[in-house]
């Protein structure tokens, strides 16, 4: 199956997911296990991690990648 068609499908999914409380469809279908409201949180909570993953590890890049040039002039710096 064509990965646009999936991506396709798993959008309206959710499109229609949100709008079950709208139309006081929540809790009647079966293909739709959990509450409206997780719909919400889930995709929350994924983007705070994973914003949280890619801050720590570009923080990490930046305390390790020390320029060379910078290193000697602290220590010129420090000697009399």
């Amino acid at each position: 199956m064509n990965r646009f068609a999936i991506h396709i499908v798993l959008f309206i999914y959710y499109a229609i997911w949100l709008l079950l409380p709208i139309f006081d469809l929540e809790g009647q279908w079966k293909l739709f296990p959990l509450p409206s409201i997780y719909a919400i949180y889930i995709p929350i909570v994924l983007l705070l991690i994973g914003f949280t993953i890619v801050g720590t590890f570009v923080g990490l890049l930046l305390l390790r990648d020390v320029p060379e040039d910078l290193d000697t002039m602290n220590q010129n710096k420090l000697a009399p």
